[in-house]
């Protein structure tokens, strides 16, 4: 997925306002999760070969966040690979050697998850969690069924590039 798809998708999903209102959650919290699917231009038009590094040269990012998952407000890179964001603490990253996008561990160059073959497909992986997470959050019976989170967790790792992927996504899902 290219960044400027990546954008408008996100910016398209459907927030179940009253759904949330009858589950009590306040309309700053609705505010505040509608802006974490909004990235605005900022008047660049980089093309980089990497959506990743293109949608963070092009847009501002800093208040997309998707389950655990931020962006950097620039591309920091080393030898081996190109930061571009966080999980929780730990640093998302593609691996110049192999194109594919990792996770490693805060402030070192070692790998704990696999997430996507490349950062288009973990671009596409992620809209497809986001789109997910956001059901769970007004569909109880989504949020608690453990079979199908592992199921879309697999999907998810699918959509990024195979079954490499599946525990990466898995964690994003707590099962």
């Amino acid at each position: 997925m290219e960044a400027k798809k990546f954008v408008e998708q996100l910016s398209n999903i459907i927030i179940e306002v009253d759904l949330l209102k009858k589950r009590g959650v306040s309309d700053q919290f609705i505010a505040e999760r509608r802006k974490s699917y909004q990235a605005t231009p900022n008047g660049k038009n980089y093309i980089t070969g990497h959506p990743i590094v293109d949608l963070i040269e092009n847009f501002d990012c800093s208040n997309i966040e998707i389950g655990m998952i931020n962006f950097d407000e620039k591309v920091e890179e080393n030898l081996d690979y190109i930061f571009f964001g966080k999980f929780e603490i730990d640093d998302l990253a593609i691996d110049k050697a192999t194109g594919c996008v990792v996770m490693l561990e805060a402030g070192l160059d070692h790998v704990l998850y696999e997430c996507a073959k490349s950062d288009s497909d973990f671009l596409n992986a992620i809209y497809n969690v986001a789109v997910f997470l956001e059901r769970t959050s007004v569909e109880e019976e989504l949020y608690e069924n453990v079979e199908l989170n592992i199921q879309m967790a697999e999907e998810f790792g699918d959509i990024a590039g195979g079954k490499l992927y599946y525990d990466f996504y898995k964690m994003m899902l707590g099962v």
